[in-house]
């Protein structure tokens, strides 16, 4: 009984899916403030998987938000700014006021996506992979990003390189939310050194 209410309150431990992906990958999992994360090496790069509680103060009283994070460091040999953000009333009125959006020219993804860069045919070039722009979709992120500067939360990449950068507002439930996010990085990563040549 006293399980079952600890669990009501603090959540489920699904510390051994974290490890038993880790192992997998040949990982490693660590935790930050409670939140876990993976990282692990992949194609020559090291990605890393993360939970991260956001708290939010508003009106005296605070909200804890959860988000599945995803991340990939790399050396970029031309500055590139990707940024792909759920379609919502803030790019619109962005678009009202002359923020150029990008069209890919899949009607789905730009439906639901906000899409701005820095190079708007590279941009176009990686994303007209169809693998990647159906995962993009499928995933449904909160934000994707290539960047130098700051991640959603605070994370900077390492000096001199830029991240791709995965962000979705939900919480951990299964071992399949880490096979997913692995495969977007992947899908995208594979496109990055193809059209950008990262290392």
């Amino acid at each position: 009984m006293l399980k079952q209410v600890l669990e009501f309150i603090k959540g489920k431990d699904l510390t051994h899916l974290w490890e038993q992906f880790a192992i997998e990958k040949n990982g490693v999992v660590a935790s930050t403030s409670g939140d876990l994360y993976v990282e692990y090496p992949c194609s020559n790069f090291t990605y890393k998987i993360a939970n991260y509680t956001h708290y939010i103060v508003s009106g005296g009283k605070s909200y804890k938000r959860k988000y599945m994070i995803g991340i990939v460091e790399f050396f970029l040999p031309t500055p590139l700014e990707i940024c792909i953000t759920k379609e919502d009333i803030f790019t619109r009125i962005g678009k009202y006021f002359k923020n150029k959006e990008i069209v890919v020219g899949n009607k789905a993804f730009d439906n639901k996506f906000y899409l701005k860069s820095n190079k708007e045919l590279k941009a176009i070039s990686i994303l007209k992979d169809k693998i990647l722009i159906e995962k993009i979709i499928s995933m449904n992120p909160t934000r994707i990003e290539i960047t130098n500067k700051d991640g959603l939360f605070g994370e900077i990449p390492s000096k001199d390189k830029h991240m791709l950068y995965y962000a979705k507002q939900e919480r951990f439930e299964n071992i399949n939310q880490l096979y997913q996010i692995d495969l977007l990085l992947t899908a995208f990563v594979k496109n990055l050194k193809e059209n950008c040549s990262i290392q």
